[in-house]
């Protein structure tokens, strides 16, 4: 039984760090935007940017919504076992 408790604890700290890593990536995304403002709208440094502020932003979401995803399902299977 307290291993279990071990285990869900480390699985809400990790949520919680991947909910705080994709708040920080927003924030980033939102500082980016406005730097970029200021540059051409044609300008390849612009789309460059924005090009890989979106990838990483879209990379976190991913790894948090797979990892939520992964312990839902392990939680289900544990139920069965």
């Amino acid at each position: 039984m307290f291993w279990l408790m071990n285990a869900a604890a480390v699985c809400g700290y990790l949520i919680l760090t991947f909910f705080i890593l994709v708040a920080v990536a927003r924030l980033i995304r939102r500082t980016c935007t406005a730097l970029v403002d200021n540059l051409p709208r044609r300008s390849p440094t612009r789309k460059r940017i924005l090009a890989c502020v979106s990838t990483a932003l879209f990379s976190l979401l991913l790894i948090r919504a797979c990892y939520i995803a992964t312990v839902v399902v392990d939680t289900q299977f544990a139920r069965f076992h």
